[in-house]
């Protein structure tokens, strides 16, 4: 068997195991009666409640807003702070100008915003998109200025030497080289979208998944909003993994050097 499937495979091995064990764990504690059925339903009836939203277009009609959403705040927070990084990064007197007050911004936490943003951008898809931008951005942007920054001497004085221009190095040296760290902060931030999205749909919405918890919640039931959060878990384990299929398809060298380390770490 090809050994990069045997790996891959064995990576997948793993938390399904976790998961299928956890699932077991539930249902015994439910159905044994250890846990009450009011306070945790079955993973069962929690099933049920997904196949049922699933076949009334329920679920979709929540999901679409929120996906939406979240998506939208994840991609401006992401190209947003790496085009500031870059500034910072590259710019001596942007990041003395801009980089104290995007660190204090910081200090502020964002659900705090979440009442400002619905007064002055309202409960539909534009307050959503503001408050997981605000959330998104200093993971990719922290990772992206570290990245940035952590291309040696070496190659900035040879292109220097050259004669290379800014725009040169930057693009195949600088934005290269910041690539793996970027991809870290992205991934990293997509569980941040959804968590901006949902706290918006919490504090006024009509549509979207945090709405359909709430409103679950409201009447008891219970199967619904663990079935939402549920949604909400798969959302954000489909988005890490199709960023880190994408990281893998773009940076392939990253790929090759850990194999190499792998298999001089195993020769030695």
């Amino acid at each position: 068997m090809n050994p990069d499937r045997a790996a891959a495979r064995l990576a997948w091995a793993w938390p399904t195991g976790t998961v299928c064990a956890l699932v077991a764990l539930w249902a015994l504690a439910t159905g044994s009666g250890a846990v009450a059925d009011y306070l945790l339903p079955g993973p069962g009836k929690v099933l049920a409640a997904i196949g049922r939203t699933a076949a009334d277009g329920t679920l979709l009609t929540h999901l679409a807003p929120t996906l939406s959403a979240s998506l939208a705040g994840w991609v401006c927070g992401a190209l947003l702070a790496t085009a500031l990084a870059a500034l910072v990064t590259e710019f001596r007197w942007v990041e003395r100008s801009i980089l104290v007050h995007l660190l204090a911004l910081q200090a502020v936490p964002k659900v705090s915003l979440a009442p400002l943003v619905f007064l002055w951008a309202g409960f539909d898809i534009g307050g959503k998109v503001i408050l997981v931008t605000l959330i998104c951005f200093f993971p990719v942007f922290a990772n992206a200025m570290a990245g940035f920054r952590s291309v040696g001497s070496g190659p900035l004085d040879l292109l220097r030497a050259s004669g290379a221009s800014r725009w040169h190095t930057w693009r195949h040296v600088k934005l290269p080289t910041a690539w793996p760290a970027i991809f870290s902060g992205r991934e990293i931030s997509v569980a941040f979208a959804l968590i901006g999205c949902v706290v918006m749909e919490f504090i006024g919405a009509t549509r979207g998944l945090g709405f359909l918890i709430q409103d679950a919640s409201s009447t008891y039931d219970l199967p619904l909003s663990f079935a939402a959060v549920i949604v909400l878990g798969a959302i954000g384990t489909a988005g890490n993994v199709l960023l880190r299929a994408a990281r893998r398809r773009l940076l392939p060298w990253e790929g090759a050097g850990r194999r190499g380390s792998g298999q001089g770490g195993g020769r030695g």
